[in-house]
């Protein structure tokens, strides 16, 4: 009896070492990330469990799932991925969260390795904590740094490398009158003429468009987007030919979560004009998916490119962090 007392009391104080240890390793964690610094992190990757998945549009044109993962880490600040960008050399990659933290790792979209570390860091050491000024929605490759669109307090902001103090971009405003807290650039992608696309994720007009701007340094020009119903623009990428994919998403309490990547052809995007594009990806709440929001694409020949997304999984226990590749042979 004594025996069992002692090694009860020992494993007590063990215990409550380690829940020590993990409490200064957390402060610790907590205060570098607040200074601004880098924090290391470990990222665990499961394969999914995903049957191949083939979509044919009416031309031919075919999308297959190549393989994906769901990432976990016991890191707090790891999730909530609205933006991603995957590096020239595709070996690795650079997301942000809609808490405005980044999260940079070694990913090989090629070879099919996951990432399994990384650091965090905090959007920038002048940035408010406050979330409704670090909702960052989309993130793309822009004059040598990166652009991020951010809601609710809508705008454009330009950083030159992860770290730096963000500056406005060498773009004109634009107007968000209209435009609803949560509902403005979702999607935003660079385009081959040099201008910003940029597309709102919500506000409806009497012709079931939403709000979309060409952005240049000398002026904004609007058009508008047509959703298919019930679905809502999340995040886009260029392709090499200068067309863009956009990545929609559905979401109801009763039907769950569905995604969809329409095709838009460079040519259908002119000042004025109503856009929609081709379907070339569906996938319904019986396959793998999440709350897609991040979309970029890795040329992987002439013909193809790979579809690299991730999902948000808004810090909610319930729903996961998905990094999803596909092969879509658009040409």
């Amino acid at each position: 009896m004594k025996k069992t007392f002692a090694t009860l009391l020992v494993a007590v104080v063990v215990g409550v070492g380690a829940l020590a240890s993990m409490g200064f390793a957390s402060r610790d964690m907590r205060a570098s990330q607040e200074t601004g610094l880098p924090v290391d992190v470990t990222v665990q990757a499961s394969q999914l469990p995903l049957d191949q998945i083939v979509a044919e549009s009416p031309d031919g044109r075919r999308v297959r799932f190549e393989g994906g993962w769901a990432l976990t880490s016991d890191y707090g600040e790891f999730g909530g991925f609205s933006g991603i960008v995957v590096d020239n050399d595709a070996k690795s990659l650079v997301a942000i969260s809609d808490k405005g933290d980044w999260w940079q790792a070694h990913f090989d979209a090629r070879g099919f390795v996951p990432p399994t570390a990384g650091t965090m860091q905090r959007f920038s050491l002048g940035a408010t904590a406050d979330k409704i000024d670090l909702d960052a929605e989309s993130l793309i490759r822009f004059g040598g740094g990166y652009l991020v669109s951010f809601e609710h307090n809508h705008r454009l902001e330009f950083v030159s490398e992860i770290g730096a103090i963000p500056s406005r971009p060498a773009l004109s405003d634009i107007d968000f009158s209209g435009i609803s807290g949560n509902g403005g650039m979702e999607a935003i992608a660079r385009l081959a003429t040099g201008q910003l696309l940029a597309i709102a994720e919500r506000g409806l007009n009497g012709a079931d468009q939403l709000k979309a701007w060409l952005v240049s340094p000398e002026v904004v020009q609007g058009l508008w987007f047509k959703p298919p119903a019930n679905f809502s623009p999340t995040d886009a990428a260029v392709m090499p030919n200068g067309d863009v994919l956009v990545l929609l998403r559905h979401f109801s309490a009763i039907d769950g979560v569905a995604i969809k990547v329409h095709h838009i052809k460079a040519e259908d995007i002119v000042p004025g004009a109503a856009f929609s594009g081709e379907e070339v990806l569906h996938l319904t709440p019986e396959f793998t998916v999440d709350n897609m929001e991040g979309l970029d694409v890795v040329a992987m020949d002439e013909d193809t490119v790979r579809l690299v997304m991730i999902s948000d999984d808004n810090f909610n226990p319930l729903q996961r962090t998905l990094l999803m590749m596909f092969d879509y042979d658009y040409r």
